[in-house]
């Protein structure tokens, strides 16, 4: 999950400091390195089907790609692979240790195509308008102002641009019981409207979370 920003980005958004701008879902309280080795746990990795995730997003070489909320870069990995030759990955996340944790992995790994980018808590900053796919996993729960964020979201895609959101059904996932942070799909429809954007698939991979993609 990535707490505002990202698989482990979302996770790390849960501490209340009220001398940081922000809000407190959006703020890591632990250290990075703590983070990472939550969300790379294998029991964790394993039930995010990341290969099938991608697979799904019908990605092509020369494809730009934006990670929203990427936290430990676990993704990174297959969306690289999926966007070669030609193609760009962008790491968004607003926690500058979990980026350089990610760079760190993306250079071990050969991942030239993979760039990470600081985002803000209602902009992903990202420093191209011609995204093809922006990807939320388990994350847009944790922003708190949603609707704005995928308002912003929106003007850095490509005219043919998607997003795609994964998130858990509500009453279930590791915040079941904290109304605030339930998403129900037809609620992100509404918001992905005033975005300019309309549901153009849904994906049936989960018994616990939604999967949808929104297009222009």
């Amino acid at each position: 999950m990535r707490t505002f920003y990202g698989n482990l980005w979302a996770l790390a958004l849960m501490c209340a400091a009220s001398s940081v701008q922000g809000d407190a879902r959006q703020l890591g309280a632990r250290p990075a390195d703590a983070w990472v080795e939550t969300l790379e746990n294998p029991s964790r990795i394993a039930g995010m089907k990341i290969d099938d995730v991608v697979n799904s997003l019908k990605l092509r070489p020369g494809n730009v790609v934006a990670d929203i909320g990427a936290g430990a870069g676990v993704f990174e990995g297959a969306l690289a692979a999926a966007v070669s030759p030609g193609g760009t990955v962008y790491a968004v996340d607003i926690e500058q240790g979990l980026l350089d944790h990610i760079a760190k992995r993306a250079a071990t790994l050969g991942l030239s195509n993979v760039r990470v980018v600081l985002g803000k808590f209602t902009d992903p900053a990202l420093p191209v308008r011609n995204v093809d796919v922006a990807l939320i996993y388990d994350v847009l729960h944790h922003i708190q102002d949603r609707e704005q964020y995928l308002k912003n979201l929106a003007g850095y895609l490509s005219p043919s641009g998607r997003v795609a959101v994964v998130d858990f059904v509500p009453g279930k996932g590791g915040h079941a019981k904290d109304a605030s942070q339930q998403l129900a799909k037809s609620t992100v429809d509404v918001w992905m409207s005033a975005a300019g954007l309309k549901p153009v698939q849904d994906v049936p991979l989960y018994e616990d979370k939604w999967f949808g993609i929104y297009g222009k």
